[in-house]
């Protein structure tokens, strides 16, 4: 791969010079030499290497993805059309697992149709849709699942993939509706065993069912056209300089909930089921200046919690699950000082309703996601260090990251990110995966 970007650096897709600059053609008749008329098609694409190499165990890499990018985009007055697909090859997933389905990985990426017309656009196709105002983490930004090969895209970010959805926005004067149809439910995978990002409790969980111990049930998701859909609302307007939202959503829990039963050899059975659920939201911006200041609150009522099975009031005829309600929150401000040094602070809060059954996760959980960044060298340099933290103890992980764009097409982006905190806890059990990385790509 990195021999076929020196090869492409000598190949040119535009003269150097202009050829006509010497000739007269203020006398050219019947059009405006210095209109140029749109184009209907058009394709492009990159070809990347990105490496991620662990800093505590180099012979075992996290990642060495290989990529090829290609996207096409179809435009007509109020019809457009894009589409995006990529092929995929990781030599490193064979150093961490025995399943070898992902070393190549061919995917339509997006694809999509619009109608843009003066107070209607439609939507359908395969697309990515995230919505909310906080930066990193959004509580009702719950339409497209978390890519499950490469979850990680930030310190203070997660990765997506697109769905099949239908989505319009409409212009009512000074409001804005928008809905959202998605005619099959996509949830969030699981990863592979042994897989970097694989969470420490479904690793406990295989672990146990291949000795004996527990038994896993068949994986129930939802999978059946029209009758898992899901549907999303979001209401917006503009108030004295405030832009506002009310939210809506109505689907299915992107992550599990275990059902626990006992088979007839006294071993507890786990069966990952997904449970529709509603949510609704509000979110908030102010721009001030140079600053910009954001909010959102999301209320979920009736969602489905595991129990802690070490606690004394369990009991052996429970299904393992309670029903609470979780109430979220997101307060941020971001501003840029003198030219492009840029600051981004944000806190976050989630509240699982108190019940008389003491539950597996924690009750309240809150903490903080920052970045501080610059540009240099022209704008064509930007470095900063970014990262999410929790402070009630449930982790942290941070990132040294820089970007360098070298004429039109080349972008190198070396960077540095670790964890930290406890190895039971949601950031800290991912120390193992402390990585320098390296991002090469050439756009075409």
């Amino acid at each position: 791969m990195i021999l076929l970007f020196l090869l492409l650096q000598d190949v040119s897709f535009a003269v150097q010079e202009d050829p006509l600059k010497d000739m007269d053609l203020s006398d050219t008749i019947g059009e405006d030499v210095n209109r140029t008329e749109p184009e209907f098609l058009l394709v492009g694409g990159y070809l990347e290497s990105r490496n991620q190499i662990r800093t505590k165990d180099v012979e075992e890499p996290i990642s060495l993805r290989q990529r090829l990018w290609l996207d096409c985009y179809l435009g007509d007055d109020w019809l457009r059309g894009f589409v995006s697909g990529y092929f995929d090859y990781d030599p490193a997933v064979r150093d961490w697992t025995d399943d070898n389905s992902e070393i190549y990985y061919v995917d339509l990426n997006e694809a999509y149709l619009t109608v843009d017309t003066e107070r209607i656009d439609l939507m359908l196709g395969k697309k990515m849709m995230r919505w909310g105002t906080g930066d990193g983490i959004n509580p009702m930004d719950l339409i497209n699942p978390r890519d499950y090969r490469d979850p990680i895209a930030t310190a203070r970010a997660d990765a997506r993939l697109p769905i099949i959805l239908g989505s319009g926005i409409f212009l009512l004067g000074p409001v804005t509706l928008e809905g959202v149809w998605v005619p099959k439910a996509e949830v969030n995978e699981f990863s592979l065993p042994n897989s970097p990002w694989e969470a420490r409790n479904l690793k406990a969980l295989r672990k146990m069912a291949e000795s004996g111990v527990i038994a896993l049930g068949p994986y129930e998701k939802p999978d059946k056209w029209l009758e898992s859909s899901e549907v999303a609302f979001r209401i917006s307007t503009v108030w004295k300089g405030f832009d506002l939202a009310l939210l809506y959503y109505n689907g299915y829990t992107d992550d599990p909930a275990y059902h626990r039963d006992y088979l007839t050899d006294g071993r507890m059975r786990f069966t990952a089921r997904y449970y529709r659920y509603e949510a609704y939201g509000f979110n908030f911006a102010k721009g001030l200046d140079r600053t910009t200041v954001r909010g959102e609150l999301a209320v979920k009522p009736g969602l489905l919690f595991s129990i802690d099975v070490n606690d004394p009031s369990y009991k052996e005829d429970s299904d393992g699950l309670a029903m609470r309600n979780l109430y979220q929150g997101v307060i941020g401000i971001d501003r840029t000082f003198f030219t492009n040094l840029y600051l981004n602070l944000q806190f976050f809060i989630d509240l699982i309703e108190n019940g008389k059954q003491p539950l597996a996760s924690k009750r309240k959980t809150h903490g903080i996601t920052f970045e501080i960044s610059d540009t240099f060298l022209d704008d064509d340099l930007t470095a900063g260090f970014r990262g999410t933290y929790y402070t009630n103890d449930e982790g942290a992980a941070c990132e040294i990251f820089t970007e360098y764009k070298i004429g039109d097409n080349w972008q190198i982006a070396p960077g540095y990110m670790f964890f930290s905190g406890p190895i039971d806890s949601r950031l800290g059990q991912f120390t193992d995966n402390d990585m320098i990385y390296l991002r090469l790509r050439y756009s075409f």
